[in-house]
């Protein structure tokens, strides 16, 4: 099992943050490495949808996509699921391609079920469950598609509880055997965030190492969510995979 960090007084915890915001700011700089030409294209439009993992990144994505040339809309709502009575994700995709017309979307969900509405006889994790996911998935691939988008599914990243991590596992191959209308061979365009928040090691990890090899806490400790360090690797990961404007 990795060892963390031992808790330290007040003096040392104030140094490490000193310590890991120079980090983070030396990984904002120069996690993406774009030329800067991208800044004099036409600008195109990208919109982010997703759950709470998507909603913490958003304000440290929106500087990579910047320099890319992307100007980003956030469509988020923490606790979110594709299969929420609360919520029409569907419906919220038609109006984002209408209002926004982006050339982009990104779209992550790790599975979140219940705090926005159940559905009927549809329990979490259940063949019922992953039938409706995969359903609504591919409502949404057609819908942001529909006027020439490339859409992006996020596969991942791992997760501490080891039943949420299955259900990820389970939900990044129906994101993966969706059909995309739009692309040559048909099967829709992913981006693994994984290796950039396990250090490649496809390990779910809380801590990885920064510049200078200090340790740099990536995750929160309930094993989910990300740190703001963790946020720019997951930003990084996802500007990289779609490249320039």
């Amino acid at each position: 099992m990795e060892a963390s960090p031992s808790p330290a007084g007040p003096a040392a915890r104030s140094g490490r943050r000193v310590r890991w915001g120079a980090a983070l700011l030396v990984a904002l700089a120069a996690a993406v490495a774009t030329p800067l030409a991208a800044l004099g294209s036409q600008r195109q439009t990208v919109v982010l949808m997703g759950d709470s993992l998507s909603a913490i990144s958003a304000p440290l994505i929106g500087p990579y996509f910047d320099l890319l040339g992307y100007d980003l809309r956030p469509a988020t709502l923490s606790g979110s699921g594709l299969l929420d009575t609360e919520v029409d994700w569907p419906a919220h995709a038609r109006a984002l391609v209408a209002q926004d017309d982006p050339s982009v979307v990104v779209v992550e969900f790790i599975g979140d079920y219940g705090f926005l509405g159940t559905r009927p006889g549809v329990a979490a994790h259940s063949p019922e469950f992953y039938a409706q996911w995969a359903a609504v998935a591919q409502q949404l691939e057609d819908i942001l598609s529909s006027r020439g988008a490339r859409v992006y599914w996020v596969l991942g990243p791992p997760v501490s509880n080891p039943v949420n991590e299955a259900a990820i596992v389970t939900l990044d191959r129906i994101y993966e055997r969706l059909h995309a209308p739009n692309t040559a061979s048909g099967h829709p365009l992913t981006i693994d965030v994984t290796p950039a928040l396990t250090g490649g090691t496809g390990r779910y990890t809380e801590y990885l190492p920064g510049p200078g090899g200090v340790p740099v806490q990536v995750r929160t400790p309930n094993g989910t969510h990300f740190t703001l360090y963790g946020a720019a690797l997951f930003g990084r990961a996802i500007a990289q995979a779609i490249g320039p404007a």
